[in-house]
């Protein structure tokens, strides 16, 4: 953990959530990269359903790797409008997955407390960035 908490956790940003950061890029990865070559684990994980995922899991990695709270916030955002079209979608089943959207819901709630703190994060992170740049 201590590796995590010197190299990898951006500068301002919580440990919870540079580590659920880590759960986006596993999902993102895990279940993106055989969806983008159609061989995703149920009917809605299609080709452009694995590029999103992968995309944001790409994005993350970026996040976690610049240490940049911007980066961070940006993937967040994107994954609370991922997850809000997912809800969306499984409402508009028929019948509506109504058990599917809620879980997607409180994931997407999960994303946006994260980008808050990320939002909360960029005075810090920018000081602190400037500063290790500069010595």
């Amino acid at each position: 953990m201590n590796f995590v908490q010197q190299r990898l956790k951006a500068p301002g940003i919580p440990l919870l959530v540079t580590l659920y950061m880590f759960v986006v890029i596993g999902f993102g990865v895990i279940l993106g990269i055989p969806a983008l070559f159609d061989n995703g684990m149920m009917e809605t994980q299609t080709v452009g359903w694995g590029g999103r995922e992968l995309g944001i899991a790409i994005g993350a990695i970026i996040a976690v790797v610049s240490r940049n709270a911007m980066a961070y916030l940006v993937v967040f955002v994107a994954g609370v409008f991922r997850e809000l079209s997912d809800a969306l979608e499984a409402l508009a089943e028929t019948p509506a997955n109504t058990a599917s959207a809620v879980m997607i819901g409180a994931l997407g709630l999960v994303g946006a407390a994260c980008a808050w703190f990320s939002y909360r994060a960029l005075d810090e992170n920018a000081e602190a960035l400037v500063a290790a740049k500069a010595s």
